[in-house]
């Protein structure tokens, strides 16, 4: 399992270079997009790596690229990584990198519950 993570971990540090973000939502904060490529079923979690687009710049960071693993049955999210760029679509340079490690439960109506549902659905 430590292995699996490592190596996903390794694979998402380059997601700037993806070439597959799909937008799926959007709101104040900005444009909500999903690298579907990345969308993988493993050891019964999913996971996935997004990209926000902020409307406004916060702090120094334009954008930002998470991954997460799902449990679909529990409806609850681990946020796995963080990087911030200081250009749009993850471009530019890297502003910082974080490993949150945190379990998220999304609140409906939320644009992460949308998205965790919807990538569940996928690969049921």
């Amino acid at each position: 399992m430590r292995t699996s993570i490592f190596f996903i971990l390794l694979v998402i540090s380059l997601n700037g270079l993806a070439l597959t973000w799909k937008k799926v939502a959007e709101n104040e904060v900005g444009n909500y997009y999903i690298d579907f490529d990345s969308v993988k079923k493993r050891d019964g979690l999913v996971f996935y790596t997004d990209l926000v687009d902020f409307n406004e710049p916060y702090k120094n960071d334009q954008s930002a690229i998470s991954s997460y693993a799902i449990d679909c049955e529990k409806e609850e999210q681990k946020w796995l990584s963080l990087t911030t760029y200081s250009k749009r679509m993850g471009n530019g340079v890297v502003n910082s990198r974080s490993k949150p490690n945190e379990i998220i439960y999304p609140q409906a109506n939320t644009i992460y519950f949308f998205i965790i549902k919807n990538i569940c659905n996928l690969k049921r």
